[in-house]
Order: C-alpha cells, then structure tokens, then sequence
C-alpha cells in the first residue's frame, strides 16, 4: 500500500528584486514623486532610473502597470546606450512577467540581461539574473534546468554585495531539487552544507527547512534512522520558532516512521496534531498528508471505515492542488474496498489508480523531453551569442588595423619600409581570420552531421520498433484470433456424437496441436513487443519475460532490480529490453545454461545491465570472429545508448556480460 513519505516544504526563495541605494517607501507620493522626476531630469540616466524605481512599485500588485513604466525605462536606456540601466531594466520586467506566469517571457528578458552584467562587473545583478532563471524554470516544471541555474548563482555570488541569507536559501532551493528529483545523495551533500551556513547567520526558519530535507533524503537511501533523527530535530526547531507550517511537515513525516515501525499510538498523537497544524495555517498540501497518514494508520488497524473517511477527505483536498497525488489516494482506497470485501469498489478505485499512473508516467516523459529541448535550444543560443561576439572583435580588430593604416600614412608617409611591415602585419591577421573563420565553419559542419547521423539512427530504430509492435499485433489480434475461431469450431465438431472414435482421437491431435501452434504465435507476438513494456516499463518487462523463459528443472532464469522506482525513457526502455532479449536468447541456444542471472542497476543518473550464465562458455576468439545479425544489433544498441557491452567468458565458466551507460 501507498505511504505519504517525501512532504517537500515550499520553495525558499522567489525571485531577486534590485534596488537602488537607500530604497523607497512604496506608496502613491513616492510613485508621484518619481514620475514627476522623471519629466524634470535634466539627464536621461536619471529619469530611466525614476521611471524604473516607479515600475518597481507595482510588482506583485499589478504587474501590468509596472511594465508600463518598466518598458519606457528600458526603450530610453537602449536609446541612450545606457547598460546598466538597460541590465536592470531587463531584470525586473522579467520579474514582472514572471509574476504574471509568462515565463517564456520572463526568461528571455532575464538571458539578454546575462551578458552585459557580465561584461559591466554588474556582480549582484548578475546573480540576481541567474536566480531568476532558475525560478522561472522552477515554476515551469525544469527542475534539472532550476538547479544548473541556481548553481550558476551561487558561483556568480564571489565578491558580490548580498544580504547574508541570500546563499543560503539559493543551496536550500538546491537541496529541494534534488530531493524532488530523487537524487538523494546530492540533497544530502548540499542539505548538509545549507545547514552549516544557516546556524552560523542564525537563520532559525532555514535550519529548521534544511534539518527536514536533510530527513527527506536519508528517508530516500532508507536510512530511516537517520532521517527520524532530523524530523525530530525540525520538530524541535519549528516548535521552538512557532511555525507552524514547518511544524506540521515534520510532525507528519515523524508519524509516518512511527506508523511504518509499528508504533501506532505514538504516531496517531503526532497525525493530529500535524493536522491540526496544517489546517490552522489553511495548508491544503500538508492537511492533504497528513489526512492520507491517519487513513493508512486506521487501515493497519482495521479501522476501515475511518480509514476509508480520512481518505475521502484527503482525496477532496488533492483536488485543490495542481499535483497528481490522488494516485496514492486511489491505490489506499482500493486496498480499504478490498479489504471490506466491496470487490466492485476495489475494481473501479484500482482502475483510477491505474489511469492515473499511467498518465502521470507519460507526463514524466513528455516533460524530460521539454526540458531537454529547451536546455538545446538554451545552449544554441548561447553559442550563437559568442560567435556574434566573436564576430564582432574582429570587427573591432579590423577596423583598428584600418586606422592604424591611415594614420601611418599620414604621419610617416615617408617610410615606406615601416608601412611595408604593417602591410605584412595586416596579411597574416587577415590570414589568421580567415583560418578561425574556416575552423568554425567546419565545426558547424561536424556538428550538423552528428545531429543529422543520430536523428537517422534513431528514426530507423524507432521504425523498426513500430514495425515489430503493428506485426506482433497482427498476430495476436489477428491471426490469433482466426486459429482461436478454428479451435473452437473443432471443439464443437469433437462434441458430435456421429463421428467414429477413431475420428475423435484424431481430432484430438489436431486440436492440441492447434492449441501449441496457437501458444507458439501468442509467444512470438510478446517477444516482437511485450505488452508490459509498453504499459509499466522495462522493470515489469523483464520480471515477466525471465518468468515466461523459465523451465522448471530445466532452466531457472532470475531476474532482479534496484533503484528502479521510475520509468526510463520509451526508447532507452526499448533498447534495453532488445539487448536482454539478444544476449538470454544467445545464451539459451547456444550455452545450454542452467542458470540465467539478469540484473538491473540504477544509481542516480548511472545504469548498469548484468546477464550472466552458467553454461559452456566460450573463447574471446570466437567473439571477434563473430558475424551474426544478433551480435551486430547488441553492439549497436550498446553504442546508441553511450554505453560499450564487455563481455567475460571461457570455456566451461559461462559467461558474464555487463552494460553501463549514463542516462541522457
């Protein structure tokens, strides 16, 4: 059954504001004030200043009426070439925007703010342009974008002028990152290091946030000891402060680890006062928790109608949050149903359950796809903005030999000796140029054509994919079907008194053939393209092609799993599940084995495939003579992946094949 683990506190940090020295108070003077400055400055810098400090007074209150004001700010510094102001401009409409919810928007203003606080030493608005970006793909749902971006910030933050707390919430925002992303080990690592720089500024509500995720992480690597310790300790902290939100997300996942180590009275005392907290703060996310928490207790109790009344209630407060989590309400609820013997109930909530697992796997995928795509188009764009600047110093360049020209032949028209050396001079830049420029071309070039070879390769793998599932369709739905028809009218003929005994006998024989031929074809179809991979992933997949594979007495095939909790992608599922399916295949026609081991590690972003055998073995000779179509696909599919298939074996010691690649 489901467990609410995991209860992510909200973001730290939002987006950095920029303010001019001394600050203002936002109110409707101030705004009049700052208008009327900017309609009596006698400098254009001073009023692009007034006119933003006016814009800034709407943020988060009407943030249409502060990119009016911003926009004029920014039209008339780009018109004055002024790019400090332009810089600031450009970063706080992008938080106008992002107020809004346009990110899109809002991170294209931030990006073309980027270079010119790199190039102006502007080191706080540069920080505070990285950090913005970050929340913007935050919110955008990039969490692995969020974190490449937050991480630019922090080394952005060298020598610049911050408030104290600033790095602080920037590594906490890490640190729920990769919680979320479940990559346990970072979180742990930067948990640790937000928690050292959090006591020694003395920021209380940061220490009790970073002691929680530190517990999030430990509960992922299943060190729940561990992670007890530091929910306690967040308890502690937060009680200490009287916040209550905290409180309420700590004394929940406490209950949680009391609930799973068999201590039921002390976890319903901490279920309740967490959802007494939650709901005071009107916190439907942790109320949500913590309702989940005291149905899973009841139902170990046996208590199935609370049980089911909790669940019900947390099932109504799930849809008043954008997350997907009434999937683990279903799953409860179906195991509440099955458990009062209501096998309807059971039926239509496991279904939810399933409908809703599904889409929320093909959510996953659809948005890795996104966030790589944007990364490439993020990362092309970047390099097109350093070839426009390399282009442009040697704009730069050439115009100052031209100069350099014109004011020799004005001033030492006379040595014609000198001017030779410059002529000279000019040839090999301009040859050096022209070489740069060449080199660049046919790295473009390279590059395209790698694109172009992968995007082919991974369109013929994909249509080879598709072929294999319409044909293995075919032969089930179709073929499979007919010979089922076939069968069943023998079985009617069988069932005829007037046919002799001998007929019957023979009819027989030919019935159970027909069952085999059609065993045979359904096996094929599943082999062409197992159903379970495409509905529940490689993991499924395989525990049921190993299990199918099995002879009892004959051949035991095992298969075993660790960290695979999350689908990988369609295609890397697919390849992978190809390459098993070579090398068992392999092994079974040709080794004899007893024994077929198949292992499937995941370790962050590192995956490593084991298939071992105890049959005959054989020489590495004969697998450098090797020639066959399965040999040649295995190796492919290997190099497709990034990964290269080593292979250990000799005559009479089986063999051992291994795959480990990092996931894309």
């Amino acid at each position: 059954m489901g467990t609410p683990i995991g209860r992510w506190l909200p973001a730290v940090l939002g987006a950095l504001l920029l303010a001019l020295p001394g600050g203002f108070a936002q109110d409707a003077h101030l705004r009049d004030s700052l208008l009327a400055q900017a309609r009596q400055a006698d400098h254009d810098t001073a009023r692009v200043w007034a006119l933003m400090e006016a814009g800034k007074l709407y943020h988060t209150r009407n943030p249409d009426s502060a990119l009016l004001y911003l926009e004029e700010a920014l039209e008339l510094a780009r018109s004055i070439s002024f790019g400090r102001g332009v810089a600031r401009c450009l970063i706080n409409a992008g938080y106008a925007h992002y107020d809004k919810g346009q990110y899109d928007e809002a991170l294209a203003l931030y990006r073309e703010a980027l270079p010119i606080c790199a190039q102006l030493g502007m080191k706080r608005e540069l920080v505070a342009a990285y950090n913005n970006i970050a929340n913007a793909y935050n919110a955008q749902g990039h969490r692995r974008l969020a974190i490449e971006n937050f991480e630019k910030s922090i080394r952005a933050m060298e020598g610049a002028d911050l408030p104290p707390h600033f790095p602080v919430a920037v590594r906490s925002n890490i640190t729920s990152l990769y919680n979320n992303l479940n990559l346990y080990d970072q979180a742990l690592e930067n948990g640790r290091q937000c928690l050292d720089l959090a006591r020694k500024i003395d920021d209380h509500t940061t220490v009790a946030i970073s002691l929680s995720d530190i517990g999030n992480a430990f509960l992922g690597l299943d060190q729940k000891d561990s992670a007890m310790f530091y929910f306690r300790a967040a308890v502690d902290s937060a009680r200490a402060q009287g916040h209550r939100q905290l409180l309420a997300t700590s004394l929940g996942n406490v209950a949680d680890l009391l609930r799973q180590d068999g201590r039921m009275a002390e976890s319903e005392k901490a279920y309740e006062e967490a959802l007494v907290m939650s709901k005071a703060t009107d916190d439907p996310q942790s109320t949500m928790y913590n309702l989940h928490g005291l149905s899973l207790l009841y139902l170990d109790k046996r208590d199935y109608g609370r049980a089911k009344g909790y669940a019900l209630e947390a099932l109504e407060k799930s849809s008043q949050e954008e997350g997907d989590y009434a999937y683990a309400l279903y799953l409860t609820l179906s195991d509440i149903m099955l458990a009062q013997g209501d096998m309807e109930g059971y039926a239509g909530y496991r279904e939810k359950y399933r409908q809703l697992r599904n889409k929320l796997a093909n959510g996953a995928l659809v948005g890795a796809l996104q966030e790589f795509e944007t990364k490439y188009e993020t990362e092309q764009k970047e390099q097109r903005i350093r070839q426009l600047e390399q282009e442009r110093t040697i704009a730069q360049l050439t115009l100052r030999q031209k100069n350099g020209l014109l004011v020799a032949l004005g001033v030492f028209s006379a040595l014609l000796v000198l001017l030779g050396g410059l002529g000279y001079r000019n040839l090999q830049i301009r040859k050096r140029v022209d070489g740069q420029q060449l080199r660049i071309q046919q790295q473009q070039i390279k590059e395209l054509e790698q694109e172009r070879q992968l995007q082919t390769a991974n369109a013929i793998m994909r249509g080879q994919e598709e072929e294999r599932s319409r044909i293995a369709r075919d032969l089930h739905d179709g073929l499979g079907g007919m010979l089922s028809g076939v069968k069943q009218t023998l079985f009617a003929m069988k069932g005829n008194q007037v046919i002799s005994e001998s007929a019957t006998a023979a009819l027989s024989r030919v019935i159970d053939g027909l069952d085999r031929s059609i065993n045979e074809l359904r096996q094929i179809a599943r082999n062409m393209m197992p159903e379970a991979l495409l509905r529940f992933g490689l993991k499924d997949a395989l525990e049921d092609y190993c299990s199918n594979l099995a002879r009892p007495g004959a051949l035991d095939v095992h298969f075993q799993a660790y960290g695979m909790a999350q689908r990988l992608g369609r295609d890397t599922e697919i390849v992978l599940f190809r390459i098993v399916q070579e090398l068992v295949n392999n092994a079974v026609k040709h080794a004899g084995p007893r024994n077929i081991i198949v292992q499937l590690i995941r370790d962050g972003q590192r995956l490593h495939l084991t298939v071992e055998d105890d049959g005959q073995g054989f020489g590495p000779q004969l697998l450098e003579k090797a020639a066959g179509m399965g040999w040649m696909n295995i190796r492919s599919r290997a190099a497709y992946l990034g990964g290269q298939l080593d292979i250990q074996s000799a005559p009479g010691k089986g063999t051992s094949a291994s795959l480990e690649f990092t996931l894309k």
